[in-house]
């Protein structure tokens, strides 16, 4: 099991740990976190339904571990105690700037690999007014058939202490996941 699904967002590690896992049979398991609705996403992605994703986490400002160029803006965002939206665009090129914070938006990707790391849309808010929880919200758009899409949108709002990268459920869904961690062969499977 892969403990983290952000190592995922180097493109040449992804594409060794896909190849390997088709080529020895066996099953590399990328816990889904936060993710609600991963096998629906999943499902429409196969089917090819899936035209967008976005996932968007809010977190109070301390709760990030920032690094590079993104880390003066979470400072900031510190400093000036308002709501600030940090990133929004691709989620590969966020995923090594904040590892430790954005594991979620990258089963997310896991979970929809026709978009993947740079067709998924992330957006990272530091919001002071949400000290004690981690937001968590997932919008999913179909493609459009007859002019009209299927969109389905869900916010999960995880305690967590002040600070913290991770809520207080993520250790429950974690340990639910390697528990899921069995008999699948040869392929990438979120659990």
């Amino acid at each position: 099991q892969l403990g983290s699904p952000t190592a995922l967002a180097d493109a040449v590690t992804e594409g060794r740990l896909r190849a390997a896992a088709a080529r020895g049979g066996h099953t590399l398991y990328v816990p889904r976190g936060a993710l609600w609705g991963c096998e629906d996403i999943a499902r429409m992605d196969s089917a090819g339904t899936l035209q967008a994703l976005k996932v968007t986490m809010t977190k109070a400002p301390g709760s990030f571990r920032a690094q590079g160029w993104l880390s003066p803006r979470v400072a900031a965002a510190v400093a000036s105690g308002t709501r600030t939206v940090l990133y929004q665009g691709p989620l590969r090129p966020l995923c090594p700037l904040v590892p430790n914070n954005v594991n979620t938006m990258a089963a997310a990707a896991v979970a929809a690999p026709r978009l993947g790391f740079d067709g998924v849309t992330a957006c990272l808010v530091a919001d002071p007014s949400v000290p004690d929880c981690h937001i968590v919200t997932v919008e999913v758009t179909a493609v459009p058939e007859r002019g009209r899409s299927l969109t389905v949108t869900s916010t999960r709002c995880n305690p967590a202490e002040p600070g913290r990268v991770t809520g207080s459920a993520t250790r429950h869904s974690f340990w639910s996941s390697l528990q899921a961690c069995t008999g699948h062969g040869g392929c990438v499977k979120l659990c």
